[in-house]
């Protein structure tokens, strides 16, 4: 039965999101609200008790933080009735999990979550609410399409996020049974020793921060290799002196993301970069209105005067 409990919270918690997707009085957006909460902290309990090993109390209150915004910002982003404040939700999402990737020491990803999702597609996602928040009629600045208040299919939306949900929840409980193998020791020394000495300013900096007066360059293995690894850690060789490196001065987890986007798929990221600057010149042109010019605007134009004076009595027929 104990196996039943996640599943169980995840039919609640999709329950309350029916609850505040579908239509209805205040009273029930409330039951909705204390229902989904409730179900959140029964998840957390079950999720805290399957979790091996100590956890740091300061993690996991930052976590705690950050995952209670996150899931009431998603939440709220598709529960407003009104576009424009779910996207500013949304930047509450990017930015809270942001956190969460911060908190799992993965910098590389929260900054670009920030940079890409709450920079270029937010910006895309503004201009195109923009153009279909363009009122009908001039006299109708305030009118919100029937299509944008409501959700057109809730029951179909908490279906899939049910699934998502549940599956999500198995994996945490109850494990991923084919894992890779983990990465052997000593390739990832030899990686990062390749990274550093593709890094030529970092790489002497690191070496002469031991060994202020070493003779650059350092002598090379018989691979052609200037960094080596034993027991205590990478060093180098000049001559028949040893000189170590600081483990700190290694190529960080952000350093070797940013060199295989650079070397290794710059096309890409150079493919991306346009694309994504297409999508806001595109957004820019959709998202002009188109100004339809009398006949006494256009004469103006042209250096005629106008066929109908103006109130103030300016301008004679041609």
């Amino acid at each position: 039965m104990d196996g039943l409990y996640p599943y169980i919270a995840c039919l609640v918690g999709a329950s309350a999101l029916y609850l505040l997707l579908r239509p209805g009085p205040l009273v029930v957006k409330l039951l909705g609200t204390v229902v989904g909460f409730s179900a959140l902290a029964w998840l957390v309990v079950i999720c805290s008790q399957v979790v091996p090993g100590e956890i740091d109390p300061g993690h996991e209150i930052l976590f705690l933080i950050f995952g209670a915004i996150t899931l009431s910002s998603a939440v709220r982003m598709i529960t407003h009735s009104r576009p424009v404040y779910s996207a500013l939700y949304f930047v509450m999402v990017v930015l809270s999990s942001a956190g969460l990737f911060l908190l799992l020491e993965a910098e590389f990803m929260a900054f670009a979550l920030i940079i890409v999702y709450a920079g270029a597609i937010l910006i895309t996602y503004m201009f195109v609410l923009m153009l279909a928040q363009q009122a009908s009629e001039s006299d109708h600045v305030d009118e919100v399409p029937l299509y944008d208040r409501l959700a057109r299919e809730p029951a179909a939306a908490v279906i899939v996020g049910l699934i998502l949900a549940g599956t999500l929840v198995s994996a945490t409980t109850t494990g991923l049974t084919h894992l890779p193998d983990p990465v052997d020791e000593s390739v990832m020394n030899r990686v990062h020793g390749e990274l550093l000495e593709q890094l030529p300013r970092q790489f002497k900096n690191a070496v002469l921060a031991t060994s202020p007066d070493a003779t650059w360059p350092p002598t090379p293995d018989s691979s052609g290799n200037m960094i080596r690894w034993d027991a205590e850690g990478p060093f180098v060789q000049f001559g028949t002196e040893a000189v170590r490196i600081d483990p700190d001065q290694m190529p960080s987890n952000t350093q070797h993301v940013g060199w295989s986007l650079v070397a290794s798929f710059p096309a890409s990221l150079e493919l991306a970069g346009v694309i994504l600057l297409l999508a806001m010149f595109g957004a820019v042109v959709l998202a002009r209105r188109q100004v339809e010019h009398g006949e006494d605007e256009l004469r103006r134009d042209i250096g005629l005067d106008p066929m109908h004076p103006d109130e103030d009595g300016e301008g004679t027929s041609a």
